[in-house]
């Protein structure tokens, strides 16, 4: 029996690390699985592998953050428990996780094929120009050492063939998808904010001042640049100024921008329209609590969120990055736009707000277009990919 060891450099719940929770549940009775998690993020990626029964460990020196002498330390790190468990097959996920595990995969056991997911490449992300040149260049020096390089989209193997960053050879795209079994455990809309109220203080006062006709716009997110998120908030502002305030914004989420979104919100006076939920474990099935899902990002790999969003039912309002294209198409499913254009969020919120017919018909073409991006599909190809020659 092969054994694959999957590396990812955090362990909070965000595209990559379900891709990586997909990928060894759905492979566990054929391969033998191993996934090593980084240390950011907590501890929820190792909790679902564990519950998963499958095998973990937790790497204590691969951080997100550059720091050269914990990178030395992870390197050495990945590099011992590839030659104690002596996998067949390495796939690396994200670009720290990327680098290091590639040099040490070389260094370590160098016949070992490695398979590479970036979730988005970083040299695209809202980063400084430098260090936007910095990850092309690593992303330039480890791509001959990679066997494949996954894509999650046209347009990420586009962003790489345009930079330059990898021979179209090494590229291969890959969608994310979602497992359909999760949609009879969605919860109703009464049921989903309920079960909100009592997760978040703030959600429930907010909630029990709101009349019974209220609107909830919502989202779910990792607090990051590249999520996009003060846009929201400035969307809110506009349209709490045009409007009466029967309309909630809500995000469901956690990270390190939470104090910037709070001060956004209280320089705006909004407090009692916009609320941080925190992280809610399955928030899938909560999804329903919201009538219109936004998701704002700057950048994107292939968004779990909007496949989810889809599979509820609901209005979507996405920016047109990274593979949302490809899920969301414009004036059918749901509304594209350009990412930080804010008041065209706020206008097609208020738009959605307005026409609930056009609310229900991007809710019927979601729940009929997901069935495009099923789990099953996505194991098959990357299991494709292991195969190769």
């Amino acid at each position: 029996m092969k054994k694959i060891l999957y590396i990812i450099t955090q362990s909070e719940l965000g595209g990559a690390q379900k891709n990586v929770l997909d990928l060894a549940s759905g492979l566990k009775d054929k391969y033998s699985i191993l996934a090593a998690t980084g240390s950011d993020g907590g501890n929820a990626l190792h909790n679902k592998l564990f519950l998963a029964r499958i095998a973990t460990v937790q790497l204590k020196w691969l951080r997100r953050s550059i720091n050269p002498i914990w990178d030395f330390l992870s390197f050495w790190e990945i590099g011992r428990l590839i030659s104690k468990e002596r996998p067949d097959i390495v796939h690396l996920h994200s670009s720290k996780a990327g680098l290091l595990g590639s040099l040490a995969v070389r260094f370590f056991k160098p016949e070992t094929k490695i398979i590479y997911t970036s979730h988005g490449a970083a040299f695209t992300a809202s980063f400084s120009k430098t260090n936007k040149k910095i990850f092309l260049w690593i992303e330039k020096l480890t791509a001959p050492l990679k066997n494949k390089i996954i894509c999650v989209s046209p347009n990420e193997k586009k962003a790489w063939l345009r930079y330059q960053a990898a021979p179209e050879t090494k590229l291969t795209v890959i969608n994310n998808g979602l497992d359909l079994k999760i949609l009879p455990k969605i919860l109703s809309a009464e049921e989903a904010r309920e079960k909100l109220a009592g997760i978040s203080s703030l959600f429930f006062n907010a909630l029990r001042k709101m009349p019974a006709q209220i609107k909830i716009i919502g989202t779910i997110a990792n607090f990051y640049p590249d999520k996009g998120i003060p846009h929201l908030i400035e969307a809110a502002d506009i349209i709490l100024k045009k409007t009466n305030s029967k309309i909630l914004f809500a995000v469901i989420g956690e990270g390190r921008e939470r104090k910037l979104y709070e001060e956004m919100i209280r320089a705006r006076n909004i407090e009692n329209n916009f609320i941080l939920i925190g992280s809610v474990s399955d928030a899938i099935i909560h999804l329903k609590a919201f009538d219109i899902y936004v998701q704002p990002s700057l950048k994107e790999g292939f968004g779990y969120s909007v496949l989810e969003a889809m599979a509820a039912g609901l209005p979507i309002i996405a920016s047109h990055v990274g593979g949302i294209g490809e899920m969301i198409t414009n004036n059918e499913n749901g509304f594209l736009l350009w990412p930080r254009d804010t008041k065209e969020i706020a206008k097609k919120i208020l738009q959605l707000i307005d026409n609930p017919a056009l609310a229900e018909k991007f809710s019927q073409a979601s729940q009929e277009k997901i069935k495009e991006f099923s789990l099953e599909k996505m194991i098959a190809a990357t299991e494709r990919v292991y195969l190769e020659k």
